[in-house]
């Protein structure tokens, strides 16, 4: 299984990610929409992972025009490398042809329990609401901000919050697992429904449980 990253700004989860080598010869490659991130960069070709790197400022790209382009870019990446899935860390809305193309085959990380707090700004919604649990979600990107299919939840009460680190960081053991199902081809979807063959879903942190 080969898969790329769609990533924006810091990219911190992916930087993390990276630090840890884990299944590093299946990266297809890294896409950013930030050509100031010179620390992924160096990790990228530290580890022979092709990267690529676009700024909308010096494209003289906006709002739309922004969605389009990394679309775009992003199918075209996909299918030169072959890839079979993406995992998506990115703020642009993705649209067009990589859709239908690549259903269920994009994976985003949200940090919020969807449905609640869609959008950008997640913790904070959260937080400002009083919210008793924070979170992330992975789903499949649809059509809709926020709202395609759940893979995998992650959940930590609100009085646990000790910056946003400590909710996005979770993240990575949930990628880690995600990719571990998909290799195995545990993950199906069905009626508009993700299947996790022989998932365990007892109390926990994450749900499904990690089994890493």
């Amino acid at each position: 299984m080969k898969y790329g990253f769609y990533v924006s700004d810091n990219a911190g989860r992916l930087k993390l990610f990276l630090q840890e080598t884990f299944d590093i010869e299946n990266i297809a490659f890294v896409l950013i929409d930030n050509t100031n991130n010179t620390e992924l960069a160096l990790k990228c070709k530290q580890l022979d992972i092709p990267f690529y790197q676009y700024s909308y400022s010096e494209l003289g790209l906006k709002y739309k025009a922004q969605n389009r382009f990394i679309s775009a870019k992003l199918l075209e990446l996909l299918e030169l490398t072959k890839s079979d899935y993406c995992f998506v860390f990115g703020n642009r809305i993705l649209e067009g042809d990589l859709m239908t193309r690549y259903k269920n085959k994009l994976i985003n990380f949200h940090p919020s329990i969807l449905p609640a707090f869609k959008g950008l700004n997640a913790i904070d919604q959260a937080l400002e609401n009083n919210a008793l649990l924070l979170g992330n979600t992975a789903h499949f990107i649809n059509e809709y901000v926020d709202s395609g299919i759940v893979i995998m939840q992650s959940i930590i009460p609100a009085q646990q919050f000790d910056g946003f680190d400590s909710v996005l960081n979770l993240q990575i053991p949930m990628l880690k697992q995600i990719i571990n199902w998909l290799k195995a081809g545990r993950i199906t979807v069905k009626n508009e429904k993700t299947i996790i063959e022989n998932a365990d879903f007892q109390k926990d942190t994450f749900f499904p449980n990690l089994e890493l």
